[in-house]
């Protein structure tokens, strides 16, 4: 049975009641008390890569941090962005179980998983290299009483982007990340293979094929023959599983090739999605095809070879600007562009 209190009214209040005001009134003052205090400070330290797998990355980032409260301060998520070269690639992680103890000034590391290939593409870097970067963070922290917090934090400095792990495939050593994974918008594809005038009686050669879309595409839409080309057997098998979900398999075929080894000779159309040094390793095998053969690649040109044509496309799958490079056979390098125009010049002079 609750016992009453008597107020001046005669009203009996249930203990309970007042015990909940007198901690609303303590509460309210440890609020008074907190705000009372310097807002807690971040500083980043130090950005290091801590291990690199297949297909991820752990980094870890270092911060001193001051909390200047009487209580613990839990810090709840990381926001931050890295650009190197006018690239930028932002994300954001979740923290677990971290926290600063009550007035204590303190250095803690927060870890964060990412995927190296999309790393690596946002800021136009390769493994193996060491790059400037600039660190723009927010930390939040969960302030009590005064709910979530962000402690902003700049730095820059220089930063070492570890080589993937090697594996062994068809007698040799390849580091998967030389051949990254990045989906191309379904809208760049559909440009892609217009660009290329791909036709039926055409072959497709799809180097790093990833899911299998643009071969899939390809046979859908034009009703060519296409293979596609990995060296990463779960891309492998996700884009067999693509070509039967789309019942193509009787136009595509998909192998578990090292895709410097192939024989190019005979395909019509190439399609490239790969990092500008990896298009120049394939110069000596893209010269070997027929003429009138096409090649196109996204977002990355070929160093030394003049392209036919590039198309700028704003997608609509992720609103950023694409571009495609169209090549067609025979290769037209750099330096047998200049000798014509240096030749008329000098015949030019003579006269």
């Amino acid at each position: 049975m609750l016992q009453g209190v008597e107020t001046m009214r005669g009203i009996q209040l249930p203990v309970f009641s007042l015990a909940f005001i007198a901690a609303l009134f303590a509460g309210c003052e440890t609020s008074r008390e907190v705000q009372n205090f310097d807002k807690p400070t971040a500083e980043m330290i130090g950005l290091v890569f801590q291990e690199v797998k297949l297909d991820n990355a752990s980094l870890r980032f270092y911060f001193e941090i001051d909390n200047p409260y009487p209580a613990p301060l839990p810090l709840v998520s990381l926001r931050y962005s890295l650009t190197s070269g006018g690239n930028t690639f932002l994300t954001a992680t979740a923290l677990d179980s971290v926290a600063v103890q009550p007035n204590r000034t303190e250095v803690v590391s927060l870890p964060d998983e990412v995927i190296y290939s999309r790393l690596l593409k946002s800021l136009n870097s390769r493994p193996g290299s060491t790059i400037p970067y600039k660190a723009i963070l927010g930390l939040f922290a969960d302030a009590p009483n005064l709910g979530l917090i962000e402690l902003s934090s700049e730095k820059e400095g220089w930063l070492v982007l570890p080589n993937a792990p090697e594996i062994k495939a068809e007698g040799r050593i390849h580091r998967p990340l030389d051949v990254i994974f990045i989906p191309t918008p379904q809208d760049v594809v559909d440009k892609m293979l217009e660009l290329a005038e791909v036709k039926k009686g055409d072959l497709v050669y799809d180097l790093g094929c990833g899911d299998g879309r643009i071969l899939v595409t390809a046979a859908k839409r034009y009703g060519c023959r296409a293979v596609g080309y990995d060296l990463d057997p779960d891309r492998v098998k996700e884009s067999r599983e693509n070509v039967e979900k789309n019942e193509v398999g009787h136009l595509v075929r998909i192998e578990q090739k090292d895709i410097f080894t192939l024989d190019l000779s005979e395909a019509d159309v190439i399609t490239l999605y790969l990092l500008p040094s990896l298009n120049v390793r394939l110069i000596p095998q893209l010269e070997k095809l027929k003429p009138g053969s096409r090649i196109v690649s996204h977002n990355f040109d070929m160093e030394g070879v003049k392209p036919d044509k590039i198309v700028k496309l704003t997608s609509s799958k992720d609103q950023a600007e694409h571009k495609i490079y169209l090549w067609t056979t025979p290769l037209k390098r750099e330096q047998e562009i200049l000798v014509p125009f240096l030749n008329n010049s000098f015949g030019d002079y003579d006269q």
